[in-house]
C-alpha cells in the first residue's frame, strides 16, 4: 500500500508541491480531488466549492466531505502535503469500510471548547447541508465540553446520540468508560518540569484530554498554589502554579500563540484545578 501511495503521489506531481508557493484553498481542493479519484476509483467525487466535496459511492450513497482541517494543517506545514492528503484519504476509506457497530473499547473523550459545537453546526448549515451533525457530549465548565468519539486506526469518528443508543451503555457511565479506554490507548503521561511552566506529554494526540485524569492532578506536587493549565491545542498541555506570576505570564503567551496557530486549536483561556475539577481561571 505504501508503495502504491508513493507511486500515486509521484504520478500526480504532488512531490513538487512542498517546494512551491502555498496552494490556495481552490488549488488544494483540486489536488485533493485528483488524488482521491486515483486512489478510490469506485467513488465519484464532485467539487462543490473551496474545501468542499461531495462523494458518491458505488451504491449511490452521497457523503459531504469538508477539507477545512486538512487545509489548515497544510498551511501550518506545507512540506507535509503528501502525508496530510494520504491520511485524509485513508480516513474516508476506513469510514466507508468499517463495521456499523461502534467499538466500545475505542470510545474516547475529546476536549473541545463550546464554540466548536456551534461552529460545526453553523458551518454545515451555511454550506446548505440538510443534515446537521449531532454529537454526544458532556459539559466540563462554561468554556469546555467533552465530546465522545471512536478512535479508529486512521481517524476519529464522532458518533451521534442515535448511534450511541444502539450500544446500550448507561449514559452516566460513558465518561468513566471513555477515560478508562484512553488510559489504555495512550502512553503513560510524562511531566517535564520547567522553572516557569511544566508540560505534560502523552503521545501527541490527546494531551488536552488529560484534564480528565483525576489521579494525575491529585498526585502532582511542588506547584506554587493551585494548578493552572493551558490547553491551546488538543496536543498541548502546560501548567504552572497560581502563585507564580511569571509562570502565569508564560502560560498566557503560550495559550495565545498556539490557540492562534495550531491546526487543532482549542482555547487561549486558562483553567484552575479546584475541588477536583477544572474551572476557568480569572
Amino acid at each position: 500500500m505504501k508503495r502504491f501511495l508513493a507511486s500515486l503521489i509521484y504520478t500526480l506531481g504532488l512531490s513538487g508541491c512542498a517546494h512551491a508557493a502555498p496552494l490556495s484553498a481552490d488549488q488544494f481542493t483540486q489536488v485533493f480531488a485528483k488524488s482521491f479519484r486515483s486512489s478510490q476509483p469506485g467513488c465519484t467525487i464532485t467539487i462543490k466549492g473551496n474545501l468542499e466535496l461531495t462523494l458518491t459511492d458505488a451504491e449511490g450513497q452521497e457523503t459531504e466531505f469538508f477539507l477545512d482541517n486538512a487545509y489548515t494543517q497544510y498551511l501550518r506545514d506545507p512540506k507535509a502535503v503528501n502525508e496530510i492528503i494520504q491520511n485524509y484519504i485513508f480516513s474516508f476509506a476506513e469510514t466507508r469500510t468499517k463495521a456499523t457497530a461502534i467499538d466500545r473499547t475505542r470510545i474516547v473523550p475529546i476536549i473541545k471548547d463550546r464554540k466548536w459545537l456551534t461552529e460545526i453546526q453553523e458551518s454545515v448549515k451555511q454550506r446548505g447541508s440538510k443534515q446537521v451533525p449531532e454529537n454526544v457530549y458532556d459539559e466540563i465548565n462554561d468554556e469546555l465540553v467533552i465530546v465522545y468519539a471512536e478512535d479508529t486506526q486512521r481517524s476519529i469518528h464522532y458518533f451521534s446520540p442515535k448511534d450511541f443508543e444502539k450500544l446500550g451503555i448507561p449514559r452516566d457511565q460513558l465518561r468513566t468508560l471513555a477515560v478508562t479506554n484512553l488510559k489504555k490507548l495512550i502512553p503513560t503521561p510524562q511531566v517535564s518540569a520547567g522553572a516557569l511552566a511544566s508540560i505534560i506529554t502523552a503521545g501527541g494526540d490527546y494531551e488536552a484530554s488529560l484534564l480528565l485524569f483525576d489521579d494525575l492532578w491529585a498526585n502532582l506536587q511542588n506547584t506554587e498554589g493551585e494548578i493552572v493549565v493551558a490547553i491551546p491545542a488538543r496536543d498541548l498541555l502546560v501548567f504552572t502554579g497560581s502563585h507564580n506570576p511569571q509562570g502565569l505570564a508564560r502560560l498566557r503567551e503560550i495559550a495565545a500563540k498556539f490557540a492562534r496557530e495550531s491546526a487543532y486549536h482549542l482555547t487561549d483561556r486558562l483553567f484552575v484545578y479546584r475541588h477536583g475539577r477544572f474551572v476557568r481561571f480569572e
